[in-house]
């Protein structure tokens, strides 16, 4: 009777976990169906934000060759997926376009850092150029590197935009310069020459003792030296609008004379060096130069609280490179250029973008109780 017993018990617990098994099998059945549809949705809505995104994003296997593109790719290049997938991204590259490539290729690969977003200039299938700012990232698979991954804003019209708008500053500089130059040269050939002739006048009359008063002598002489005042201050004023020896002598000695004045006026002292062999620039390149050369001492005599300014014109190979230091008391630098106009820093936003309508590059050092250093280089 026992053992008759012991087996319809065994027999109910091998029941109640069969019966368990069968729930539990269920249970991870309709599980893994629910997480089996959650990652549908999830791909679909990956998939769908993929095609759909306004930037373009494809990924290319390490050899450059198209692994998949969405929609906004084939907007930029023209093309269409099925044709991409059998191209390689070098088809859309010109060798400038390249080497960019190459370097940021070889930074992800050894890890280092990469400077995000960058530029890249691409070919359409008309031909014509397009150019987009895209950042770029690896794809891994079981801690291996397979394939890049890229997102891209199409910016070719802001670009073109952009070189529309550097266009005309360019235009509007150019004019700006000859209207200075045109008014300085009727004040020194004018006002300034008549000015002088009135002054040689009062002083003659000024000191004829046999004509005038002593009274109206000491009168008329005051008045040669306010004429005199205003003489050198018209000079000065032509001068700064477009000194003569830029366009007669060339660079080095108009910023040898900038110099001097500044000496002059401010007790600054001002020290010009020559490095390589002085020759004679493109006017544009030369007036930039001067300009930027002028602005930099006026922040010097305004604002810097400097007693030494250094300037030291490179002639040697490669761009022309002027560099004006001071001892002053600095400021902290912005880390972009383009956030120089936001700190109230017009003049040295000014300065840059004068650099960069020649194609020149212009670097600021400076900081607090360690004086300013301002470094431009053009092209020759």
């Amino acid at each position: 009777m026992g053992w008759v017993i012991a087996a319809a018990v065994i027999a109910a617990l091998c029941l109640a976990v069969g019966i368990m098994s069968l729930l539990s099998a269920r249970e991870y059945r309709r599980q893994l169906k629910a997480a089996r549809q959650e990652l549908k949705v999830s791909e679909d809505s990956y998939r769908y934000l993929f095609e759909n995104a306004h930037d373009a994003i494809w990924l290319h296997d390490l050899e450059g060759n198209f692994i998949t593109v969405n929609k906004a790719t084939e907007k930029l290049t023209g093309l269409s997926k099925e044709e991409l997938e059998k191209m390689n991204v070098k088809s859309f590259l010109s060798e400038e376009s390249l080497e960019l490539a190459h370097q940021i290729r070889q930074k992800l690969l050894n890890n280092e850092v990469v400077e995000q977003p960058y530029e890249q200039r691409i070919f359409r299938r008309n031909g014509s150029e397009a150019y987009m700012q895209l950042t770029t990232s690896l794809v891994f698979d079981k801690g291996q590197p397979v394939a890049f991954h890229h997102i891209a804003r199409d910016i070719t019209e802001q670009k073109k935009m952009n070189e529309s708008l550097r266009f005309y500053f360019q235009q509007a500089i150019k004019a700006q310069e000859e209207e200075r130059k045109r008014i300085s040269h009727e004040l020194h050939d004018d006002t300034i020459q008549s000015l002088v002739v009135l002054s040689r006048q009062l002083d003659a009359l000024a000191t004829d003792d046999q004509v005038l008063s002593r009274e109206n002598r000491d009168l008329l002489e005051d008045i040669w030296h306010r004429t005199e005042s205003i003489l050198q201050g018209l000079r000065r004023l032509s001068q700064d609008l477009r000194p003569a020896a830029l366009d007669r002598l060339g660079l080095l000695p108009a910023v040898e004379m900038l110099a001097s004045d500044v000496t002059r006026y401010s007790n600054i002292v001002t020290h010009v060096a020559l490095q390589g062999k002085e020759h004679r620039l493109r006017e544009e390149v030369a007036i930039a130069l001067f300009r930027i050369t002028q602005e930099a001492l006026r922040n010097v005599w305004r604002h810097s609280g400097a007693t030494r300014a250094d300037i030291i014109i490179d002639f040697t190979d490669g761009p022309t490179r002027i560099t004006v230091s001071d001892n002053g008391r600095g400021f902290l630098v912005p880390e972009k250029m383009s956030d120089l106009a936001r700190q109230d820093k017009l003049g040295l936003a000014g300065m840059y973008e004068r650099a960069q309508l020649i194609g020149g590059t212009l670097t600021v050092q400076s900081q607090l109780d360690k004086g300013t250093k301002i470094i431009v280089e053009a092209p020759g």
